[in-house]
């Protein structure tokens, strides 16, 4: 469907095109073989439109070349209508596509000469000129060989008119004294006048008139196309505006003159300012008669475009996203103006997704190219403000923030943060990053605002120390879970497992759930370890919190995900694990107010309701009670949860108080609890510690046996804790001479 700007349809032709018919035109592009559409530079065929320009194009040729028929309907000659159209629109809109799709089609079409002028290529007013007759000359030598020959001889004794009248005007005023103006030898002069002694013969006006009488008689249509006029320095410019202003007004001789208004006016103009706008647009209405502007981008030719380019590199945006990401496609479809703009900008997608790819989220990741080709300064910025700007920022950056809260002065201003730079992308830096945009942020591990991942965004992938997303499916494709066990245990002892796991935050709702039980047993089997007693520190129980923390808010984040992740945990609890599932069940106990400290945290999330908790924490205890009892806990487990699931519900008994004091008669065993309760930087109440085991006991067998030293400082440092507390002291400020100022008489 087309649709005109006014009744005139050659003076103001704006073509509407629908979505479906610019996809059309997009595959049958891509069925061609064109591969120009990716390619920062000008289309010069039809065949590579996605825009569905040609009914424009055929408009403007309507503006330039009229037809003659005959009384049959047949074509039978077509002529210049004599006009400077100009086509207007900002650099990278698409106007030398236009005029290259003009020079396709009027070079398909009998009775029309057509020349390009590209000023670019040129230097000065001499090399403008001949440029111009040059082109123009060729031009009409490729008319029907029964015209060509008379056409080619007037353009060159029209040209030689030209040129002789100026080189004389020249000498005239350089004769007079004029300033600045070209001076010639005696010889040249001489010749000069030798030649204009024929006035009759090389009158420019003459041969002017005799040029249109020829193209008259020929039935021809000339059609000058004049591009990159925006390109040029201010004197070029000038150059070519006073060459059509000259010889623009040549019967016969149609002009199409492809410019930004605002560059150029501002190349013609003098003064300053508004001054000089002024002026160069009034110079301007002198030379163009018809400005046409190049229409702007609608959003569904963005979509189409942007679709297309996408594709050409076997890439493309998901169909189904989260709001927020969402958000950003929509945000850059609103955004772009011009064809240049969306073919750098999938440009550099491309490359950065060969990069990055499954790491980021590809809207984010389109976003932050977005901000590279529109304020490539922006990016300098970001990664000097890495932790004021991601969700997850280290623990100073963290600190500032609550103080900014409680002095209530609320999120930063983008241009506190970014500068100058941030102009023009504030809203689309809100959405990459939320701590500083005014929507709250949904977690996603796929997000740029993640740390990991604008690090990777910023320095082209994963930084050392982060595992990579092909890492963690290899994993969770190897089919054998025994397999599974051992690679995860070596990846423990060789300080891989816990970047791997990190992972999981990022990666888990895209993983195939048929491999969750699988998983997460493998998992839960390879933090158990493999000798007894824990005399130096692990990794083991970070792990284990953050795989719970991870896959507990799978489901907190997509309630839809909630069975998956009780799924997991029933297969977990189905193995007897004593890892995982103690800490999910501890914080649920916590978040309904199950614990002896009958506190509810009602502001946290939950997998299990009150009711499953309650039905959860059933099924546990005799697996918890049993692995107590047969020292399971104390030797291989690494953290303490499932203990405190019986001790903070009242289930932990005089049997079972007694049961680990005798356990703790071992000093392997001592040292063991020391370093899972009262590790360096955790402290405990000694009244708590008596609820698990008697307390006196315990300290009197650290006294007998003067245990203190276990061949590790870190564990020596646990076990001086332990007894410090034991004592009744602080162990953050106890020495190991705890007992000398107790003031207390411990009996056994």
């Amino acid at each position: 469907m087309l649709r005109y700007a006014s009744k005139d349809s050659a003076r103001h032709p704006i073509a509407w095109l629908s979505y479906e018919k610019i996809l059309e035109k997009t595959h049958t592009c891509y069925r061609a073989g064109s591969s120009v559409i990716a390619q920062d530079r000008p289309i010069d065929r039809a065949i590579d439109d996605r825009l569905d320009r040609i009914p424009f194009v055929d408009n403007l040729i309507r503006a330039l070349i009229r037809e003659e028929k005959d009384i049959t309907g047949r074509v039978v000659a077509r002529r210049s209508t004599g006009v400077v159209v100009g086509l207007t629109g900002k650099w990278g809109a698409g106007k030398s596509s236009i005029l290259n799709l003009v020079s396709e089609r009027l070079k398909k079409t009998d009775h029309v000469a057509v020349a390009i002028l590209n000023p670019w290529l040129f230097k000065g007013r001499d090399e403008l000129l001949a440029a111009f007759f040059g082109e123009l000359r060729d031009a009409l030598g490729r008319t029907p060989p029964e015209h060509a020959r008379d056409l080619v001889e007037a353009i060159d004794k029209y040209r030689e008119a030209i040129t002789l009248a100026g080189h004389y005007a020249a000498l005239l005023a350089d004769a007079a004294g004029g300033a600045g103006l070209a001076t010639a030898g005696r010889t040249a002069f001489s010749q000069a006048l030798k030649l204009i002694r024929k006035p009759k013969q090389l009158s420019p006006h003459d041969e002017r008139r005799n040029l249109e009488k020829k193209l008259a008689n020929a039935k021809i249509g000339v059609v000058v196309l004049i591009d990159e006029l925006d390109r040029v320095e201010d004197d070029e410019v000038r150059a070519v505006a006073q060459l059509v202003k000259a010889i623009g007004d040549i019967q016969g001789i149609s002009y199409l003159v492809a410019y930004d208004p605002e560059r150029v006016a501002d190349a013609l103009g003098r003064g300053s300012g508004d001054d000089r706008r002024r002026t160069g647009e009034s110079y301007l209405e002198k030379i163009i008669q018809h400005p046409i502007p190049l229409r702007p981008l609608f959003e569904h030719d963005v979509k189409a475009l942007l679709d297309a380019l996408l594709d050409h590199h076997g890439l493309a945006l998901p169909e189904n996203m989260p709001d927020e990401e969402s958000k950003v496609v929509e945000h850059i479809r609103q955004s772009a103006l011009t064809p240049r703009e969306l073919k750098r900008l999938v440009g550099s997608y491309a490359v950065l997704d060969r990069m990055l790819r499954k790491e980021i989220s590809p809207a984010d990741l389109l976003g932050y190219c977005w901000l590279l080709t529109k304020s490539p300064t922006l990016r300098d910025s970001i990664a000097q403000n890495i932790d004021v700007v991601v969700d997850d920022p280290n623990a100073n950056e963290m600190s500032r923030r609550v103080i900014r809260q409680m002095d209530k002065k609320g999120k930063l201003e983008f241009a506190e943060v970014f500068g100058s730079a941030a102009a023009g992308q504030e809203k689309l830096l809100g959405l990459l990053f939320p701590t500083l945009g005014p929507d709250r942020s949904e977690e996603s591990g796929g997000r740029i605002s993640r740390r990991r991942n604008l690090v990777r965004a910023l320095y082209l992938g994963d930084p050392p120390g982060i595992a990579s997303s092909d890492d963690v499916r290899r994993l969770w494709d190897e089919p054998d879970e025994t397999v599974l066990t051992n690679e995860l245990k070596r990846l423990l002892k060789a300080g891989g497992l816990r970047p791997i796991i990190d992972r999981l935050d990022d990666l888990l709702e895209k993983l195939p759930e048929d491999g969750d039980a699988k998983f997460w047993r493998a998992l839960a089997k390879s933090l158990i370890r493999d000798q007894d007693w824990l005399l130096i520190p692990e990794d083991n129980h970070a792990v284990a919190e953050d795989a719970t923390t991870y896959l507990m808010r799978l489901g907190l984040r997509d309630k839809s995900k909630i069975e998956r992740v009780k799924s997991a945990i029933k297969a977990l609890l189905e193995s007897g694990d004593l890892i995982i599932v103690p800490d999910m069940l501890r914080k649920h106990l916590f978040r309904w107010g199950l614990t002896v400290h009958g506190r509810s945290e009602t502001n946290g999330g939950y997998i299990f309701n009150k009711h499953e908790t309650e039905e959860l924490l059933k099924e546990c205890i005799p697996l918890y009670r049993n692995a107590l009892i047969d020292g399971t806990i104390i030797r291989r487990i690494p953290n303490c949860d499932a203990i405190f699931a019986l001790s903070n519900t009242n289930n932990w008994d005089e049997y079972l108080q007694n049961t680990l004091t005798e356990q703790l008669a071992d000093p392997s065993a001592r040292a063991s609890i020391a370093g899972l309760i009262v590790p360096p930087g955790y402290i405990a109440d000694r009244s708590s510690l008596d609820q698990l085991f008697n307390a006196e006991v315990v300290l009197a067998l650290m006294r007998t046996s003067n245990q203190g030293t276990s061949g590790t400082s870190w564990s020596d440092d646990s076990l001086r804790r332990l007894r410090a507390i034991l004592a009744g002291k602080n162990p953050m400020f106890a020495d190991d001479d705890e007992e000398t100022d107790t003031g207390q008489q411990i009996k056994l």
